[in-house]
């Protein structure tokens, strides 16, 4: 592993207003440079277990510091790509381990997670993500979006037909996750690299924060509030401001100089 990086974090979650429980699952791991949401599917048996269960076998994988034998099998290439490769892998672990526990248990058949996680190393940032728990990030006052649902809506748009398939998908299936952990054995993970800056902060989140909340407020909160954990907490209760219609998590990490 790397010597420590200088990262500030902090995270805050809350039910919401109208669940009963909360579903989400959360990380901060700044000695680890780890920092990951999962949000149980609502609906679905045992969701809260399943996103446990994302965040603890993701985390384990790190903390452990082992070699995932299928992550590099080859044994060569530069440590960044290790990075992106481990955690994908990592995930990947983790989608097997939940299937694996629904089939065995009567109650938790079904269950399901999104995920979203970034890993911080030197100079770099690693991204993956399965569903609409998302990663942003804050750079010079401005927040950009660095992951894309993976809901039916999304997905339609991507496939290039415009406005007819947006149309045809602006129903109350528009939001249905099309990809989970735990739902099928095998999961397509989206990963991506971005390079960092000092100050940069990431934000992720599940989308108890980001329906509700439009992105312009959420810009304005973290560019005003230089405290992550004030921020954290202000965000949550301006989910539940517009409503709460779900639970709410975010998880904000900001990179030091030098």
């Amino acid at each position: 592993m790397y010597p420590q990086l200088a990262i500030e974090a902090a995270a805050h979650s809350d039910v919401g207003r109208r669940r009963s429980h909360n579903e989400d699952s959360f990380a901060a791991q700044p000695c680890l440079g780890l920092f990951m949401v999962a949000d149980g599917l609502g609906g679905n048996a045992a969701g809260e277990v399943a996103s446990r269960m994302a965040i603890e076998v993701v985390k384990g994988c790190f903390e452990a510091d082992e070699d995932i034998e299928e992550t590099w099998p080859c044994g060569t290439g530069s440590a960044h790509d290790r990075d992106e490769v481990r955690l994908v892998m990592s995930v990947r672990r983790a989608n097997r381990a939940i299937y694996h526990a629904s089939q065995r248990q009567a109650l938790q058949r079904g269950m399901a997670t999104t995920f979203a996680g970034v890993l911080l190393a030197p100079g770099m940032a690693y991204i993956a993500h399965v569903g609409d728990s998302r990663v942003y990030r804050m750079r010079g006052g401005k927040l950009e979006r660095l992951t894309r649902d993976h809901t039916l809506l999304e997905d339609l748009l991507r496939e290039g037909d415009g406005a007819l398939a947006a149309l045809e998908a602006l129903s109350d299936r528009a939001n249905a996750i099309t990809r989970a952990l735990g739902a099928n054995e095998s999961v397509d993970i989206e990963s991506r690299v971005e390079p960092t800056l000092p100050g940069d902060v990431f934000l992720v989140c599940s989308d108890g924060l980001w329906g509700p909340v439009p992105e312009g407020r959420i810009e304005g909160i973290l560019g005003a509030h230089r405290d992550l954990s004030f921020a954290a907490e202000l965000l949550t209760d301006l989910a539940n401001e517009h409503g709460g219609p779900d639970n709410v998590t975010c998880v904000l990490a900001r990179l030091g100089g030098g």
